[in-house]
């Protein structure tokens, strides 16, 4: 993880397209936390829905939600995807 941490900060910079948008990133590495507890480990295919509502939440400043657990894994990631075919329109046109 340590290489990714630093090594994204440096990509931000090099990759935007005017010096104001450089002024607004730094070089220092990220901080990161790894979730450990309440991680599902019920079903193949949990980990993808589980993954994107952790960096929804966490890009949020929200708290995960706890009724993501074994019993209902498989309804998140059915809402989930509904989800996102809604805010996809060019795709179901």
């Amino acid at each position: 993880m340590e290489p990714f941490v630093t090594m994204v900060p440096y990509l931000l910079v090099e990759c935007t397209l005017s010096d104001d948008q450089k002024v607004q990133y730094t070089l220092e590495p990220y901080t990161y936390a790894r979730q450990t507890d309440g991680v599902p480990q019920c079903r193949a295919g949990d980990c993808g829905p589980f993954a994107l509502k952790y960096i929804e939440c966490h890009a949020l400043g929200m708290e995960f939600p706890k009724a993501f657990n074994k019993r209902n894994g498989k309804s998140i990631r059915e809402k989930m995807a509904v989800d996102i075919f809604q805010e996809l329109p060019m795709c179901h046109e």
